[in-house]
């Protein structure tokens, strides 16, 4: 791919300068926004692939929304590992064309808060979570981000063309983004996701409060993997994609995937993220 001059500035976002990274292929933006669900400032962390053109603006790109923005593409911006975003990439446009722009949010510094911000706004049975923000979270993306984003840059806006996704937490974040905005999300990366901050008795009753609906067309794309603290999100994932199942979701509209080799890491979500973005994007398999 030919190299280009990029701007070093769209809309409030600047063009990351770290020369300390391990992101190979795209480009990087971030910018500092007051969000509703903290009192500190957020980094939103925009990458877009290798063959986004500046000055094409014809040609557009699905986005999906991350947590954990920081986790996406630089190893050294993240004590826990990276999920190799850029790489993934390059092999599913390699091998199947298909291209997406990526935008993250921040985690906070405390662990309990980035739970407080993920939960969505149900009691849970952890008691460090006692302001599940989930709902302010999600809105934000949805009606606040996701707006900027589509102003700022070279994007395709329809629902089919916007995903929300995340880890753990982050896991819950975007399924439950799927099932209540699924006027505006056509696609939920669910890794690993953290459905077990609740009982398994509480988290069926709020299943059955979702009243989710197969013709919404969200799809849904479940991992889960299974060595040592991975294992304890083994049962409720399997169970709630057994829930769509048994609503009418098809193959093509939710998946699941367990590897009982991995654990809860960033190396296993890197591993199946192609997988996922396959499962939303390669629309000729359809």
């Amino acid at each position: 791919m030919a190299m280009q001059r990029r701007p070093r500035q769209i809309g409030p976002f600047t063009m990351d300068q770290t020369r300390r990274t391990t992101m190979e292929y795209g480009y990087y933006y971030k910018a500092e926004f007051a969000v509703p669900f903290s009192d500190l400032p957020r980094t939103v962390r925009v990458w877009l692939p290798g063959d986004y053109v500046f000055e094409d603006l014809e040609k557009r790109f699905p986005v999906i929304y991350f947590s954990d923005g920081q986790n996406l593409v630089n190893r050294y911006l993240t004590a826990y590992g990276d999920w190799g975003l850029d790489k993934v990439w390059k092999e599913v446009f390699d091998e199947r064309g298909i291209s997406f722009i990526a935008v993250g949010i921040d985690c906070p510094p405390s662990e309990n808060d980035r739970s407080n911000e993920l939960t969505p706004p149900f009691p849970s049975k952890v008691k460090e979570i006692d302001r599940p923000m989930g709902d302010l979270f999600v809105n934000y993306i949805a009606d606040v981000l996701r707006p900027l984003i589509n102003d700022c840059f070279h994007t395709l806006p329809d629902k089919a063309d916007t995903a929300i996704g995340g880890s753990s937490m982050g896991g819950i974040m975007a399924f439950y983004g799927g099932v209540t905005r699924h006027d505006v999300f056509g696609f939920s990366l669910d890794f690993s996701p953290a459905f077990l901050v609740y009982s398994r008795k509480k988290w069926l009753e709020l299943l059955d409060g979702f009243q989710i609906r197969r013709e919404n067309q969200t799809k849904f794309f479940f991992y889960v993997g299974g060595i040592d603290f991975e294992s304890h999100f083994v049962p409720l994932t399997e169970e709630t994609f057994r829930y769509l199942k048994k609503l009418g979701f098809t193959d093509r509209e939710t998946a699941y995937i367990r590897d009982s080799r991995m654990k809860h890491h960033e190396d296993a979500w890197h591993r199946y993220l192609g997988d996922a973005l396959c499962f939303w994007l390669d629309r000729e398999e359809a």
